[in-house]
């Protein structure tokens, strides 16, 4: 089974839900009016460890940015204690050391936060997967890539 970016995403926005229930989690980018507070959830990176190159298997790293936001007054300021018990919060939902997407565990390789901003503290995490190279092949991937594909152009097929 074939663990896709936006099968990570799926995993990281429920974790993120558990933690903040109620409040929203966006993917990628927010609006312009976003609803306060919330969490931004974005892939920055994906690597293969050199260290496993060449190997029977690779090790995937996924490094994440988790922007959690705080509400804000009328002069764009936010209440920093909050902030930093926000960027916490965002760490300890990922101490358990592994994130589940569907039957694999991906490995929590680093997490740490920068909470220097004044309305939002960026979280990174940097998830790992080990998976035969066989998994990691053309004629593994095509097939993921055409179902992608097929699920996109039927959405904007029903905008129309």
């Amino acid at each position: 089974m074939t663990i896709t970016p936006d099968k990570i995403m799926a995993a990281l926005r429920q974790r993120l839900e558990e933690t903040f229930p109620g409040e929203p989690v966006y993917e990628h980018l927010t609006h312009r009016d976003f609803q306060r507070p919330c969490n931004l959830l974005e892939l920055l990176r994906t690597d293969l460890d050199p260290q496993s190159m060449g190997m029977a298997a690779v090790t995937l790293r996924y490094q994440f940015r988790i922007t959690t936001f705080a509400q804000t007054d009328e002069v764009h300021d936010s209440h920093l204690p909050v902030l930093d018990l926000r960027a916490m919060m965002v760490l300890g939902a990922f101490g358990s050391g592994f994130l589940r997407v569907e039957d694999r565990a991906l490995k929590a390789a680093s997490c740490w936060a920068d909470s220097s901003m004044y309305d939002a503290a960026e979280v990174h995490l940097t998830l790992t997967l080990t998976v035969d190279r066989a998994e990691f092949r053309t004629e593994e991937l095509l097939p993921v890539m055409q179902e992608l594909s097929t699920r996109y152009i039927s959405k904007e097929d029903a905008k129309t």
